[in-house]
């Protein structure tokens, strides 16, 4: 039985993928400005873990059990929110899964995997919110990668699906409600306790810095808990795009001028390609 926070008043933030990584991040710093946020996640056991540990922090956290790759189950969870608030100011598209993998034996399965999980989640919560934020003249966040704007050896899944999301929020930018503001976030790799380690069973076939987080970018990994902050501040100014770190512009402003140019740098920074 879900209960309502005492101040309702405020904000309303919902978060896909919010009990881990990234998401609890996110999560944790929309409730520090005093938003009441509603984490979305699957596993039950995990939410209501990180709902206890917030919640004893002071901050005004909801659970709900969601399937992102499910319609009704999104439809459900939005009913919810409505039920319980009446209004939805943020939806955070947060869900989202890597792989590593050589272009030239890809399964069509992980193209699927990846399709479903990183793009087609999106679209699905995207179409149930929408509404919602058009009554609120709200906001829609949608978590790409750096990967959103180029390929990059050994992630030719997870960069097809990252692009399909980014010309999916493009479209939303342009033909989307006037009223919501559409914030796409780029980052490189996050940092995770287990870096290094995650990729050892589908990467038998791949070089050692393919398997490394960003597959061998020549970037440090990014903080959850800093960016967390960005996405925060970023969507609070209504901005359309975040890319972190923010030097990558000068490589994709290459690539748009000359794809040659643009290919002999991603190679220059990669160390995933022996």
């Amino acid at each position: 039985m879900l209960a309502t926070p005492s101040n309702s008043n405020g904000r309303i933030v919902a978060v896909t993928g919010g009990s881990d990584g990234l998401g609890k991040a996110i999560v944790t710093a929309y409730a520090e400005t005093g938003a009441t946020v509603v984490m979305l996640a699957r596993n039950e056991q995990r939410l209501a873990e990180v709902t206890k540990l917030l919640c004893g922090a002071g901050h005004k956290i909801i659970p709900i059990v969601a399937d992102v790759t499910d319609d009704s189950s999104v439809q459900h969870a939005v009913a919810q929110i409505e039920s319980l608030f009446g209004r939805l100011d943020v939806w955070v598209n947060n869900v989202g899964k890597s792989a590593r993998a050589s272009v030239m034996d890809c399964s069509i399965e992980l193209y699927d995997e990846l399709m479903q999980l990183n793009f087609y989640s999106a679209v699905r919560c995207t179409q149930f919110a929408l509404p919602l934020l058009k009554q609120s003249s709200g906001s829609l966040v949608n978590i790409g990668s750096l990967a959103s704007k180029t390929a990059w050896p050994w992630m030719a899944p997870y960069s097809a699906s990252k692009h399909a999301l980014a010309a999916y929020t493009h479209q939303l930018r342009l033909e989307g409600p006037e009223n919501i503001n559409v914030l796409h976030v780029m980052p490189g790799p996050i940092q995770r306790p287990d870096a290094g380690t995650r990729y050892d069973d589908q990467a038998a076939d791949v070089s050692e810095a393919a398997r490394q987080p960003g597959a061998g970018a020549k970037i440090n990994g990014i903080a959850p808990e800093l960016l967390a902050e960005k996405i925060v501040a970023a969507e609070q100014r209504r901005q359309a795009e975040l890319i972190v770190p923010s030097k990558t512009r000068i490589l994709f402003a290459v690539a748009q001028i000359s794809s040659a140019a643009g290919d002999w740098l991603l190679r220059r920074f990669s160390t995933g390609k022996d």
